[in-house]
């Protein structure tokens, strides 16, 4: 019997994952799964996994929490610097209070993947966690864009002040219209911003 296949992100390209697992049969089983819903790089090391980041456009992050040397949640930590907007999924089989304080607190994990996982539902929190990515990178375009406008907003009003400064001193007359016709135009462009208009949202799920 044919699956049900999950709402996929409208996007042209393909969701990127990769899974840092230090047992090569969750890599193959997270392959073999998964292979037809997205495009998924493995790795057994951090160090693989980080030249992997550093090679490729990843969107989702999942880690094993119990490795060798290290653990998922350092491994987070490891890579947040240079990859903050990857979404980071923790994959666990072990009920640790610990590592779920410090997923939260230090590596900023998603969501959380009980071992052995459920193919569906690790379909969906992938998709979602996909999703999360997209809106993340959309509000992060937003904000620069905005901050852009309030520079350039800025910049027009202290020329502005500098102007009525000089005048004063020098005792210009000030054409008020005009100057006020300036402020207007400049409150304009401010409102009209793409990014002024554009309101954020956060696709964070509860664990």
């Amino acid at each position: 019997m044919l699956r049900s296949q999950p709402a996929r992100p409208v996007d042209s390209d393909p969701v990127r994952v990769l899974y840092l697992d230090d047992e090569e049969p969750n890599l193959f089983s997270f392959k073999a799964a998964f292979r037809r819903d997205f495009e998924i790089f493995t790795a057994t090391e951090p160090h693989e996994a980080v030249r992997i980041l550093d090679a490729e456009d990843i969107h989702v992050v999942l880690s094993d929490q119990r490795m060798p040397g290290i653990s998922g949640v350092e491994f987070f930590e490891l890579i947040m610097p240079d990859h903050p907007d990857c979404t980071r999924i923790l994959v666990t089989g072990y009920a640790d209070t610990n590592a779920v304080v410090d997923a939260i607190n230090k590596g900023q994990v998603y969501r959380f993947v009980s071992k052995p996982w459920n193919e569906e539902e690790l379909r969906n929190v992938v998709t979602s966690a996909f999703r999360q990515h997209k809106s993340r990178i959309s509000t992060n375009r937003s904000a620069a864009t905005l901050m852009n406008a309030l520079r350039s907003v800025d910049r027009e009003l202290l020329d502005l002040i500098d102007r009525l400064g000089k005048a004063s001193i020098s005792g210009d007359s000030i054409d008020i219209p005009a100057l006020m016709e300036e402020i207007e135009s400049v409150q304009q462009r401010l409102i009209n911003s793409t990014a002024f208009r554009t309101g954020s949202s956060s696709e964070n799920e509860p664990f």
